[in-house]
């Protein structure tokens, strides 16, 4: 009777453990989904996607488990993995690039949210301006791309445009602000290249005035290349939502707060679905190469990115190595800075750039045109 109740009981286990095993493989299903299905068409979909390195890892440990139990049931969530394989090379990458050719054009490109170079963290905001200049210096990329770039027309105040010009190469410059504040101050995205600007635009978003992405026609060489720099709808979390991560919240607040950070989340999808439609749409029509550099403000596994991987290649899964995270906040957002080029070039070099300065990293890439042989 005693062994009858331990093989009842153990059989229960068995049957929960599957029951949380099927739906960690539907939520992977629908992870998949929301790299193919518009967030207008249902915008909570894509909270599966912004939970995809969760959803695999338990997926992984489910496994595991029944390698242990019963080893063919560990098949389930194998299966599932193997059908979304390609995104796990989107978030984890082992490369092995080319080696840089002889006599082959070369650039090398930064983009970098600087959050306003620390502006507003009035004890330190210097210092982070500076270290962030030390970085660049280091750097010495050809093609520099930054969003929340901050600048004033007051001499000598927080000078940031002018300053970068002293010291890089990168003389030539487009800018386009979203914000102009009190006191000659502004905010929004900057374009700086060693290489002649011979035309410049930008791609305005209808959904929201405060993001858009700005592109110049550079001269490199005998070509004309196009480079993108864009900054995707922010989520804007408010003090309250990032309060929930302290552990000290009831769970009616963890319940509310919740509900709430999902909202805002659905809104941010919606809302970059058009504008990464209007970008793709100016790639489409462009007659150049390409580079894209920017903020999306979403992780590989998105509606965001598979719309602009499907027209350029990613740096990062070409020459990147590791997890690739580039954001330093709060929230777990892991990869959603990006370097993307057309099928002319190729990257050869790609970084993450640890220094802990603002809520982003800085990434690198360097890029080689293709020869025909």
């Amino acid at each position: 009777m005693q062994e009858e109740n331990k093989a009842h009981k153990k059989s229960r286990t068995n049957w929960f453990i599957m029951l949380l095993n099927i739906m960690a493989i539907v939520s992977l299903i629908l992870a998949y989904g929301a790299s193919h299905i518009a967030p207008s068409y249902y915008g909570y979909l894509s909270l599966f996607g912004l939970s995809y390195p969760f959803i695999l890892g338990a997926n992984i440990l489910f496994i595991i488990y029944w390698l242990f139990k019963k080893k063919r049931y560990a098949l389930f969530s194998a299966i599932a993995i193997v059908l979304g394989a390609t995104h796990i090379t989107d978030f984890f990458q082992i490369s092995f690039p080319p080696a840089a050719k002889a006599n082959t054009t070369k650039i090398k490109v930064l983009t970098y949210n600087v959050n306003l170079f620390g502006y507003y963290q009035a004890n330190t905001n210097k210092k982070i301006r500076n270290k962030i200049f030390d970085v660049l210096k280091r750097e010495q990329a050809d093609i520099l791309c930054f969003q929340e770039f901050y600048q004033t027309d007051r001499d000598g105040v927080f000078e940031t445009r002018d300053t970068l010009k002293k010291f890089l190469p990168t003389k030539y410059y487009h800018e386009r602000y979203t914000h102009a504040l009190t006191g000659q101050q502004y905010f929004g995205v900057a374009l700086f290249s060693k290489y002649p600007i011979i035309k410049k635009g930008h791609v305005p978003f209808e959904s929201d005035p405060n993001n858009f992405c700005i592109y110049a026609d550079l001269l490199i060489g005998k070509d004309t290349v196009r480079v993108y720099n864009t900054h995707f709808q922010s989520i804007r979390f408010k003090p309250e939502d990032y309060a929930l991560v302290d552990g000290n919240k009831n769970k009616e607040d963890i319940d509310d707060g919740s509900k709430r950070i999902a909202r805002r989340l659905k809104i941010a999808f919606v809302k970059r679905e058009e504008q990464v439609k209007r970008v793709a749409k100016s790639i489409e029509d462009c007659p150049y190469e390409i580079i894209l550099c920017g903020d999306f403000n979403d992780t590989p596994v998105s509606y965001t990115y598979e719309t602009l991987s499907d027209l350029l290649e990613d740096s990062f899964i070409e020459a990147g190595n590791g997890i690739g995270n580039t954001y330093n906040g709060v929230f777990p957002s892991f990869r959603i800075d990006y370097i993307m080029h057309s099928a002319g070039y190729h990257a050869i070099k790609y970084e993450t750039l640890d220094e802990d300065l603002c809520d982003h990293y800085a990434v690198t890439a360097t890029l080689e045109k293709k020869t025909k042989d």
